[in-house]
């Protein structure tokens, strides 16, 4: 759940801190979402169902900072010493927080993009559109639809970025990018949001004594930590054993070596485990045919950043842990899916399939299964709680998981030659079988004609698990489905029964009034 720390009230200059990261009390629950012993009573009820509880907490900024005043109110770091000032030179910190950082180039210096990725002042972009030429129409990838849909995305030559960055902008952990600081990605600020300064022994001690307080005091047994690329490694090292639960991290960057070694450094272990943003955004263009480099429905080049990695044949995985890897298709900082991908309902399910059941931990955004939530931070009650085919659709992945012990079993991807499909394994013995493809909705049959899987154990047979409907092959070994929806095949006996998704849907409760036709993702 979002940071429960007190946030500052109201309507401010900047907007409203109702997302939970403007901390300005760490040792109160903001009133709007209930009080310290509701916090308990969730977790109690949690427990209760067998089910775990993970809290997004931030230990890297505080809210919105434009004076020294401003400071005195923030508890328990009300001092402009316990924030960083880099390059305030001989103005007051009064001044030095006036321009509120809103701009290239203005201070406070900031951490992301200009300044910290790329040279103050300048954009950070990589790439630029380009109009078509008769040339480009041969070996011409899919087109994206949110970004240059009547031209070509190409790397701008005048930009900061190496020609071969896998990012559209330079990002944390793009040190190839012209004028990368390290320093102003670590003590810069976002945009006028306080940053604190870890290395003085009072903010240190206060933000790991007070983490582990929340997680001793309500019992988590998880935490997400905001913006962790931009904090010390030595610091998370000290925050995760001081907690003694595990830490998932935000780590936006593609690189994979950097992501990777938020994990482990120097033969020391740091975060348990890190969202995993470089096959987050991957997947993302893939599946929805969004802009991204190399990615843009592209799901052969998915399936080589997934081999890169959880390892292959001719290297290791850089990961200390694959387990701990959070896989997501949205989130509260971007697009909804269903606005990625258009609506489209096959795309969705098939990056929703993905999600789940690659190697790591799934995370679903709250309104994703519902299939049709548009709004970045709608409120869900707006969509009078759903449990429609996209809730039951993941019910019965959810199933699939525990049923098949997948949680860590292992993985082998196996890509196509066909940019369009992808399929997974998971399990010692291949036991489950996961073909996903980027199609567009429609009736037509889609085959996958290469990576089958092995011959069944006597007196069983492969069916889909989502339909209960035994495999079929064609004349040339190709499996045939009936339309483009995910395909996760599983042996059973002969003469089990296998039901489907759409066996156990029961029809939801009317819709709230003004909502017209909301129970009809599925079109």
């Amino acid at each position: 759940i979002t940071p429960v720390v007190k946030q500052y009230e109201g309507e401010t200059e900047d907007g409203t801190g109702f997302m939970g990261y403007w901390a300005k009390n760490f040792y109160e629950v903001d009133p709007h979402y209930g009080t310290g012993q509701d916090l308990k009573e969730l977790v109690e009820q949690l427990h209760a169902r067998n089910m775990t509880i993970m809290l997004d907490i931030v230990t890297n900024h505080v809210g919105p900072v434009h004076s020294a005043r401003d400071v005195e109110d923030i508890h328990p770091f009300n001092r402009t010493s316990f924030y960083h000032t880099l390059g305030i030179g001989d103005l007051s910190f009064n001044e030095y927080t006036r321009a509120r950082g809103k701009k290239p180039g203005d201070l406070p210096l900031q951490a992301m993009w200009s300044g910290g990725q790329c040279p103050r002042g300048e954009s950070c972009n990589c790439y630029t559109c380009e109009p078509l030429t008769n040339a480009d129409f041969i070996g011409l990838p899919p087109p994206a639809w949110d970004a240059c849909p009547y031209g070509k995305m190409v790397w701008n030559a005048s930009s900061p970025c190496p020609w071969n960055l896998l990012s559209a902008f330079c990002m944390p952990g793009d040190y190839g990018c012209q004028g990368y600081s390290e320093k102003v990605t670590l003590e810069g600020w976002f945009y006028d949001l306080g940053d604190l300064n870890q290395s003085v022994p009072f903010v240190r001690d206060g933000l790991l004594q007070w983490a582990r307080w929340m997680v001793e005091t309500y019992d988590l047994d998880m935490l997400r930590l905001d913006t962790a690329a931009f904090l010390p490694f030595d610091f998370l090292a000290e925050l995760q054993e001081a907690v003694g639960v595990p830490i998932i991290g935000e780590v936006t960057a593609t690189n994979m070596s950097y992501h990777a070694g938020i994990q482990w450094q120097h033969g020391r272990p740091g975060l348990d485990g890190v969202l995993n943003f470089p096959l987050y955004y991957t997947a993302r263009a893939a599946f929805c045919h969004t802009w991204f480099p190399r990615a843009t429905g592209n799901l052969t080049f998915l399936a080589q950043r997934m081999i890169e990695q959880i390892g292959g044949i001719d290297h290791e995985s850089p990961y200390r842990n694959l387990d701990t890897l959070g896989n997501f298709v949205d989130n509260h900082d971007e697009d909804r899916l269903s606005y990625a991908c258009k609506g489209d309902a096959a795309r969705m399910l098939n990056a929703i399939t993905w999600a789940m059941l690659v190697k790591g931990v799934p995370i679903i955004y709250y309104g994703t299964e519902t299939l049709y939530m548009k709004g970045q931070r709608d409120s869900f009650w707006n969509y009078n709680f759903t449990r429609g085919r996209g809730f039951h659709f993941l019910k019965v992945l959810n199933r699939l998981r525990r049923d098949y012990g997948l949680g860590t079993a292992p993985m082998k991807v196996m890509p196509f030659v066909n940019h369009q499909k992808l399929t997974i394994t998971r399990g010692e013995n291949d036991d489950v079988w996961v073909y996903l493809n980027n199609m567009e909705s429609g009736d037509e049959v889609v085959r996958y004609c290469s990576n089958a899987p092995q011959l069944p154990k006597p007196g069983y047979r492969w069916c889909n698990y989502f339909t209960g409907e035994e495999a079929f092959w064609d004349s040339e070994a190709c499996l045939r489905v009936r339309d483009n929806l995910p395909v996760v095949l599983v042996q059973r006996k002969e003469g089990d029964n296998l039901p489907g998704w759409e066996d156990t849907w029961v029809k939801p409760t009317p819709p709230p009034h003004g909502k017209d036709n909301v129970y009809d993702p599925l079109g």
